[in-house]
């Protein structure tokens, strides 16, 4: 298949809404901090996301580090939000995956 070709299938693909590529989100900021003096860092749609006038966006961002890397730029601490932004982007660990033991451990 020449190249016009595939091109013109990876539009149309993407242009039917199966889209391919990488969607971004819209992250925000909590104004507020919690006890221990951290802002949270939320995701669109976040159930626990407060009213907007505690909020601060930061952009449309791609993945939880990228998000947390321009949160860090103004806060100096941060942390995602549990129901929003950690369970969406942990890898998923599978039952096959075992851990990798760096240090022999002691036999009792």
């Amino acid at each position: 298949m020449d190249l016009t070709k595939t091109i013109k299938r990876q539009y149309t693909a993407t242009s039917n809404g199966t889209d391919y590529m990488n969607k971004g989100l819209y992250y925000y900021v909590t104004i507020s901090t919690d006890p221990d003096n951290y802002h949270f860092l939320h995701r669109k749609g976040c159930k626990r996301l407060p009213g907007k006038d505690e909020l601060i966006f930061i952009g449309t961002l791609y993945n939880l580090s990228q998000a947390l890397s321009i949160a860090r730029i103004n806060f100096k601490k941060v942390k995602p939000c549990i129901k929003c932004c950690i369970r969406y982007s942990a890898p998923a660990i599978h039952e096959s995956v075992q851990p990798v033991l760096h240090f022999p451990q002691k036999m009792i």
